[in-house]
């Protein structure tokens, strides 16, 4: 597992944690299994935290707007392109995940290369995850994920 790259989580996460505000696995339909969403992960303090990101980049660009207004200044979401493709980094329903719960890593080009961004973005959204991490720790909540119920429960099988 390396920060920068991208990875799915099992659906075993989601059953353990199930009210804690995540975004779920996306379900399998008449098109198959879809192994969404698809998480940056960012290493620190024994944990990985994984960033969801999504397509939907114009329901989150009037989120970050209406948020900036209110705030002036709005860390729970970024954008920037993965593979190619502009896309919402939610640094809002960041959750601390540990390895068991990763299913795989995120690869392209018959899964021989694994999917990363610049470098540029990647430094940003290390930078602000932590910050946010920090906040969250001294009580002020940007994230919508319930952390501390996940972090309790992930201490006691460590």
């Amino acid at each position: 597992m390396n920060t920068g790259n991208f990875y799915f989580i099992k659906d075993e996460y989601y059953k353990r944690f199930p009210k804690c505000g995540l975004m779920g696995n996306k379900d399998s339909d008449e098109a198959g299994v879809h192994g969404r969403p698809c998480f940056y992960c960012f290493e620190m303090d024994g944990y990985y935290w994984m960033v969801p990101i999504s397509s939907k980049t114009e329901k989150y660009k009037a989120l970050y707007e209406e948020k900036k207004k209110r705030y002036k200044e709005y860390d729970g979401l970024r954008f920037g392109y993965v593979n190619g493709k502009y896309r919402a980094f939610l640094i809002q329903n960041v959750c601390p995940v540990s390895e068991e719960y990763i299913d795989c890593q995120y690869m392209i080009e018959n899964n021989t290369v694994p999917v990363k961004i610049n470098d540029k973005l990647s430094a940003e959204i290390n930078g602000i995850v932590r910050k946010v991490i920090r906040l969250h720790k001294r009580g002020i909540r940007i994230v919508l994920t319930d952390i501390n119920h996940i972090l309790n429960e992930l201490n006691k099988t460590k």
